[in-house]
């Protein structure tokens, strides 16, 4: 039994402001915490998801540019093949793709005394890795990096050679269907097909050349085409279209040597 002195003490507490103060202090800080949590949820989650993808693409876009340049070792023949290791952070790792690559140009034919427009009309395709929205991909000798609004960045820059005269173009085909999800590790195997060699195995690439060769024309097609022509426009200081009827043009009256260099890499994701 509650002694009467105590009881008149807790009810003239509850009548009086300091009982008030008590249960607003008490409200008061429960709402702060539901705040706070409410707060962590809608921005402190957000924010940690976002740094955490962040960090993602970054390993994706290094491993990308370690496997390109072994990938290119094969595509310029200096190695039979390659099988490289990929760390996967929930998206998907696949050969895909409609890429292509057409090279125009101007050649002058000594023997005849004549002008000749050749071209070089091959498909690309692409090795790419998804991590959200964000896509890191392997084409044409380079890597590339394709945010979410669109932008387009070269993380790696391609093979294409323009000095003393001589123009090097490599036209590299990624040939494979297979692809894989999730977030395990995936192993790259690539070998150059080109030519197979009469034991079975990787064969080397092919090379198309050309002499006197003036106004080339560089047209890429596909996801990634704005990186190229920044690539083009920005590294090799070439020309480039305003109303998108080509990626690059250099506006050379050189008589240039050009080498196109051309690999069917076979491609396995396991």
């Amino acid at each position: 039994m509650i002694p009467t002195k105590n009881f008149l003490k807790a009810l003239h507490f509850m009548k009086s402001e300091d009982a008030v103060a008590e249960v607003l202090d008490f409200v008061t800080i429960v709402g702060i915490l539901m705040l706070s949590f409410s707060l962590i949820g809608l921005v402190g989650y957000p924010a940690l998801k976002n740094a955490q993808e962040a960090r993602y693409i970054e390993n994706t876009k290094q491993s990308f540019v370690v496997l390109a340049d072994n990938i290119n070792k094969v595509a310029t023949g200096q190695a039979p093949s390659h099988g490289g290791v990929i760390k996967m952070y929930g998206g998907t790792l696949s050969v895909t793709g409609g890429s292509t690559i057409q090279v125009n140009m101007t050649v002058y034919n000594s023997t005849s005394n004549s002008i000749e427009e050749k071209y070089v009309l091959e498909q690309m395709r692409s090795i790419e890795n998804s991590i959200g929205d964000t896509k890191v991909v392997y084409e044409g000798t380079g890597v590339w990096v394709k945010y979410p609004t669109g932008y387009v960045l070269n993380a790696y820059k391609p093979l294409i050679t323009n000095r003393s005269d001589i123009l090097i173009i490599p036209v590299i085909y990624i040939n494979g269907f297979p692809a894989k999800s999730g977030t395990d590790m995936s192993k790259i195997t690539v070998c150059q097909q080109e030519i197979p060699s009469e034991e079975g195995g990787c064969g080397q690439p092919s090379i198309t050349y050309w002499s006197n060769v003036s106004n080339v024309t560089v047209i890429i097609t596909g996801d990634y085409n704005s990186g190229w022509k920044d690539y083009f426009n920005g590294t090799m200081k070439w020309s480039t279209s305003a109303d998108g009827t080509y990626t690059a043009r250099l506006n050379d009256t050189r008589n240039l040597d050009v080498y196109i260099l051309k690999s069917q890499l076979y491609t396995e994701i396991t």
